[in-house]
């Protein structure tokens, strides 16, 4: 037995305009903030490369290098991308900027893992011994526990 509904919308037709107006105002809204944001980010994007030059130059030496290969390797894919560095400086600025400062975090973190791993190096004094040589006592072996003896220490042994 098949079972049919129907849907209807009743009421009044003003709410669904009502949906489309604030849909509408929430875009130029998010229109307007991300204008702002670019705008700013425009502004900074000088200040934002020097801060990574001065970080890890090596990022910037990277990106740059990556363009050249992609050139070589894909001339219509290098120059897009190249047009597309330029005409989206502002957001490659702080691309860049966040790599250099996640790499420098990054580096932190293996000296730290590094330290805790090796240990901190101590100060010490170098004792002069070569006046008392040390004496050793000579060690028996255990009674009960019988002696290694391989065919490598053979080798050693003087005829």
């Amino acid at each position: 037995m098949r079972y049919r509904q129907e849907f209807k919308v009743e009421g009044n037709p003003f709410s669904s305009i009502f949906g489309i107006i604030f849909i509408v105002l929430f875009l130029l809204g998010l229109y307007f903030i991300a204008r702002f944001v670019f705008t700013i980010l425009y502004y900074l994007s000088p200040i934002l490369l020097i801060a990574t030059l001065i970080l890890d130059y090596r990022v910037v030496v990277g990106y740059i290098q990556w363009l050249i290969g992609l050139t070589k390797k894909n001339p219509l894919m290098g120059i897009g991308a190249i047009a597309l560095s330029v005409l989206g400086f502002p957001v490659l600025a702080a691309f860049l900027l966040g790599k250099a400062l996640l790499k420098k975090r990054v580096k932190q973190a293996e000296a730290e893992a590094r330290k805790a791993r090796e240990g901190e190096y101590v100060e010490f004094e170098e004792l002069d011994m070569e006046d008392e040589p040390v004496e050793l006592p000579e060690v028996e072996p255990r009674p009960g526990r019988k002696q290694d003896t391989n065919q490598y220490d053979d080798f050693f042994k003087e005829p």
